[in-house]
């Protein structure tokens, strides 16, 4: 069971960078070049939602 530190769920992340990782998402699914091709879908939907409500600093896509 995943335990946030953000007991509220509080996005973190303003409009502009969801949108701009909206945006690299959809541009990957287009193009089919993933640059973590080894993490599953879970993963990466967990990756995304732990950066939104600030549980991670690192950006989900950006290295």
């Amino acid at each position: 069971m995943y335990l946030s530190k953000n007991i509220n769920m509080e996005i973190v992340r303003n409009e502009q960078e969801i949108w701009d990782l909206l945006n690299q998402c959809a541009n990957a699914e287009e193009t089919g070049s993933s640059k973590y091709p080894g993490m599953s879908y879970e993963q990466g939907i967990k990756a995304a939602i732990e950066w939104i409500i600030g549980d991670i600093n690192d950006h989900p896509i950006n290295e």
